[in-house]
């Protein structure tokens, strides 16, 4: 049994009504009630009367959903209180520091300093920004800083990491480019071209971009036109005509007339998930701090609450 399906359960029976309890649990009226379902299953009763839930359309608690809904009640109100101390608690630390790998896209840093100022508006997040995922993990587990955001794999021993997103890559072209009214693009198309790229030290999974490009029949490598510190000099440098690119999928293009970003697909016509970019905030597993606690616990509800919508 999960707190959630407590959550879900006690938001029915104060509604009795599902539409209501869905919207204002915010989640979909089907996966409310399969997870009502799954709660009955596990407790061995019905916590509804079933007959009136189904052909009179009435949501109704059976006695047993009665002494439930008390007892339930009872465990969400200690678990408001404990993560109400908790915060308290923390928030004496004032301070967060937080790495961020420099590559990571600033709508994604800002959505993530929102939602920690929504939740903790008295911390303080200072930013330090380091050049790759491993010097972001490299400083959180030497106590550098106290938290990061940089993408998966983890390298660095101890350490827990939350995801909150991910990307799958696509091709940056310029508007003029001879591809560029593809649906989408196949990396064998792309031996002859020239690539700029962020280079060895902080582009995202280089290597591994090399050997899929290498599958395909040509190394990248050698054609890598110019090396750049920024996705905004990379989208220049490929406006201006110098050289294509590798880029997420989420990267913002939306006031780019000039550029396109074109999917990659697999020689058979499927998407290209070979590569997927794994967003992570990351913390000390051991004895991290109650503020660095509540932060991490708070963005893993925020996915989880936007998984199950």
């Amino acid at each position: 049994m999960e707190l959630r399906q407590l959550k879900y359960f006690a938001g029915v029976a104060e509604e009795l009504h599902f539409g209501n309890a869905a919207r204002k649990l915010f989640i979909s009226q089907p996966a409310l009630s399969q997870q009502i379902r799954l709660l009955e299953a596990e407790l061995g009763v019905e916590l509804f009367v079933g007959i009136k839930r189904t052909q009179l359309h009435k949501v109704e608690l059976t006695e047993a959903g009665k002494v439930f809904f008390a007892e339930a009640k009872r465990i969400l109100q200690l678990s408001d209180k404990a993560i109400r101390n908790v915060r308290q608690v923390g928030a004496k630390q004032q301070v967060i520091a937080l790495g961020v790998f420099k590559l990571i896209l600033p709508e994604r840093v800002m959505g993530i300093l929102e939602l920690f100022a929504t939740h903790f508006p008295s911390v303080e997040i200072k930013l330090a920004e380091l050049p790759n995922p491993l010097q972001v993990q490299l400083a959180v587990a030497n106590d550098q800083v106290d938290m990061g955001l940089c993408v998966l794999p983890l390298v660095a021993d101890g350490l827990i990491a939350n995801q909150y997103t991910q990307a799958d890559y696509t091709i940056l072209l310029n508007r003029e480019h001879h591809l560029a009214n593809q649906e989408n693009v196949m990396l064998a198309e792309l031996k002859k071209e020239k690539w700029i790229d962020h280079g060895p030290e902080a582009g995202l999974f280089y290597s591994q971009l090399e050997e899929v490009c290498r599958k395909a029949g040509f190394h990248r490598e050698s054609n890598i036109a110019h090396y750049v510190p920024s996705f905004d000099l990379l989208k220049s440098m490929v406006r201006s005509g110098k050289g294509i690119a590798f880029i997420p999928a989420s990267l913002d293009l939306q006031n780019e007339n000039n550029l396109v970003s074109m999917p990659i697909a697999n020689p058979d016509g499927t998407p290209f998930k070979e590569i997927v970019i794994r967003h992570v905030l990351i913390h000390k597993s051991e004895q991290p701090s109650p503020l660095v606690q509540a932060l991490s616990g708070l963005l893993k509800s925020q996915v989880r609450q936007s998984f199950e919508q």
